[in-house]
């Protein structure tokens, strides 16, 4: 007899079972899933027997047997009247359609997340916002591949209609993303008013949020908009933006700071455009001064970018 078979409850057997996912025991915890179902007393017990033998087989990388996985699952409890069953099989969806996206299978990728969508977005409870966020986020990737990324703009709008006014931090990053990512695809097609605009959105909706991910989505909105303002040949405005980030931002650290020296690195290459030299100058000392002890890759080209552009200001007007 098994040894798994002496086990008293489901509850005991399955608690072994999630010790094995946590060690990465992944083909010791499938053997255990036919004696968790022969001692499930529910339908939840079996959802979760069933979910977790698709995430072990997802750490195994078997993508066909985990969509089959998946589409058992479906099929069984799309009709469930049980509250947490029904929320919880969103990320059967969402899960299956991962899937599909590693396997490059775009359309039915595609298929997977409107299903779900359409499931869920007329009921949205707290719990499930998250993950219809990144299912939208993950839709307008999928149309980009399919037919292009303006055909994603849609997706991203519906996302910003549907999800701005929510109270969980994560949801509203996916917001201010969208809508970055929005601005992002207007400025590929020079559509720079445009951009703008969703850049400014960014901006003013999330200037007073204190979460480090979303404010370091402003500080690039900012200078985004500046380089759609340089192209729309608005040098003066683009100027104040870049000084508007370095006043914003500088008292921050790790990702956020390095906008303020990427502000400053666009300000130093628009100043040398503009035959604007002291102003330059000062700014290469700036960079210089404040970043030249970074370990960060980007950050140390730009500090040497700053002392080339000084010596090379240096030289010339020394003729």
């Amino acid at each position: 007899m098994s040894q798994f078979k002496l086990v008293d409850s489901f509850e005991n057997l399955y608690n072994e079972f999630n010790k094995k996912l946590q060690n990465k025991e992944f083909k010791a915890a499938l053997s255990l899933i036919p004696f968790l179902l022969e001692k499930a007393n529910s339908d939840i017990d079996i959802f979760y027997t069933l979910m977790g033998e698709a995430t072990a087989m997802t750490n195994l990388n078997k993508n066909l047997e985990v969509i089959e996985s998946y589409d058992e699952i479906i099929d069984r409890f799309k009709e469930t009247e049980n509250e947490t069953i029904f929320r919880f099989l969103a990320y059967a969806y969402y899960n299956k359609a991962l899937v599909f996206a590693k396997e490059k299978e775009f359309e039915q990728e595609l298929k997977t997340y409107d299903i779900l969508l359409e499931n869920y977005i007329m009921d949205i409870s707290f719990d499930l916002e998250i993950v219809l966020t990144k299912s939208y986020m993950n839709k307008a990737i999928c149309i980009g591949e399919i037919d292009g990324p303006k055909k994603a703009i849609l997706v991203y709008k519906e996302l910003i209609k549907n999800f701005e006014n929510s109270q969980d931090e994560n949801v509203l990053e996916q917001v201010a993303l969208a809508a970055c990512n929005i601005a992002s695809i207007y400025g590929q097609y020079e559509e720079n008013d445009e951009a703008i605009k969703f850049y400014d959105y960014v901006i003013s909706k999330f200037e007073d949020n204190t979460n480090e991910k979303i404010t370091e989505l402003v500080a690039k909105s900012l200078i985004n908009k500046a380089s759609r303002l340089k192209d729309l040949h608005k040098n003066i405005k683009a100027l104040e933006i870049y000084d508007e980030v370095v006043r914003k931002f500088e008292n921050y650290e790790n990702k956020i700071l390095n906008q303020v020296a990427l502000a400053l690195h666009n300000k130093s290459v628009l100043l040398s455009v503009l035959h604007r030299e002291d102003e330059l100058l000062k700014v290469c000392d700036t960079i210089i001064e404040r970043f030249s002890s970074s370990h960060d890759e980007m950050i140390m080209n730009i500090v040497a970018t700053a002392q080339v552009l000084k010596n090379k200001e240096r030289f010339n007007s020394s003729f």
